[in-house]
């Protein structure tokens, strides 16, 4: 089968619909397929061709474009005669840029990843945004994304609590397929260092992303004043950068508990793993709708490490509630601090919780058996153009 992805960004720009899309598209290539992305090239990256191959085999083609307001990729490259010769057309959004180009336009099936709702974040580099705002835009989008969506021939996001409460996705024919996650090279990298599930710093706390202000990040600082109080010699370790850091420095600051907060800004992968095998929990406190799943609550799972995360939709449907980690309310600080405290007065439970987050992704979260739901998706859209 030859399949093209319209994905709005790509490697070697980083983030999960990025990663999600390579991922996907190296496993179906793996199944005997034939997979192109079509992408825009942005931000604009040194010795990123035009045209590439990938190690994994992927092809991928990138157009010049400009990107509007930071998140709006637009490119007077694109058309729809680019997609001729594939079987189908799988686009990712949001942006909508590339659904708008081919919904209702092309030949071929059209199957469509909805990645998360498109929400305005309280707040930017710390100022809160206008309430009133809120509202007029994510309404307007909503029915826009609702007209394109309902031109596709197959809908899919990753969880359905995130489905069922989408103003865009609960109005539309969908289903659900979980994002995967390959950790053959965890255990590499785990058994080169020499690392084991079990020799975890029992007072070693992890918080890894983007410091925006959609990742919470400044609620997980707010918490640790409580945590200190019963667990004085807890330490944080912030890894990451973004335009919140300097708005969680200052609480930081506040809060007198520099001492305890170590940040790393961005690490290599060796130092990831490295990071979540001695972490006895990595916590996970986003607060919106554009927070749909978090691929790191499986890169948490795979290196044994427990995850602490906030129960919103989406989210709260990737660990098991109690057997792999623990779900608290968002923006909650001093729930947050009451879970930290609970792990961290038991480190064989953080552990157990570990190892079962593990078993999840061999099993739930395995790329090759997740890859067979995308593949009857397709096959059932191609029997339906045909028929």
């Amino acid at each position: 089968m030859k399949i093209v992805m319209l994905s709005p960004y790509f490697y070697p720009h980083t983030g999960g619909t990025e990663k999600y899309v390579r991922d996907l598209s190296t496993v179906l290539v793996q199944q005997g397929h034939s997979v192109t992305v079509i992408t825009n090239n942005l931000p604009k990256a040194k010795n990123a061709p035009a045209h590439e191959t990938l190690p994994e085999g992927i092809k991928v083609i990138r157009l010049d474009a400009v990107d509007l307001f930071g998140y709006l990729p637009v490119s007077n490259q694109f058309s729809p005669k680019l997609l001729d010769g594939f079987d189908i057309v799988h686009v990712h959004v949001p942006a909508f840029s590339f659904l708008r180009s081919v919904a209702g336009k092309i030949k071929q099936p059209l199957v469509v990843t909805y990645h998360c709702d498109v929400t305005i974040s309280e707040k930017y580099f710390g100022v809160p945004v206008p309430s009133w705002s809120v509202p007029l835009f994510e309404g307007g989008n909503n029915v826009y994304a609702r007209a394109l969506l309902g031109k596709a021939d197959a809908v899919y996001n990753t969880t359905e609590t995130y489905a069922e409460t989408s103003p865009v996705l609960k109005h539309l024919p969908r289903r659900s397929i979980p994002i995967g996650y390959f950790y053959d090279k965890v255990d590499e990298t785990q058994k080169k260092l020499g690392l084991t599930p079990d020799k975890k710093d029992p007072r070693q706390l992890l918080f890894l992303g983007r410091l925006a202000g959609n990742k919470g990040c400044d609620y997980l600082v707010k918490a640790m004043p409580r945590v200190l109080e019963k667990f004085p010699g807890a330490k944080l370790i912030i890894c990451g950068d973004g335009e919140e850091k300097a708005h969680i420095l200052d609480l930081v600051t506040r809060f007198g508990i520099g001492p305890s907060i170590t940040f790393l800004g961005t690490a290599t992968f060796e130092q990831l793993v490295e990071l979540y095998y001695t972490s006895l929990a990595y916590v996970f406190p986003s607060i919106n709708r554009l927070e749909a799943f978090g691929i790191v609550q499986l890169e948490a799972m795979a290196n044994y490490t427990a995850v602490i995360a906030s129960d919103i939709p989406g989210p709260n449907a990737v660990m098991e509630p109690g057997q792999s980690g623990l779900l608290v309310p968002k923006q909650d600080p001093e729930a947050l601090a009451g879970a930290i405290n609970s792990l961290l007065a038991d480190p064989e439970r953080a552990r157990a919780m570990g190892r079962r987050g593990r078993q999840l992704v061999e099993t739930k979260y395995n790329w090759r058996t997740i890859v067979k739901q995308v593949e009857a998706i397709y096959e059932e859209v191609l029997a339906k153009k045909k028929a």
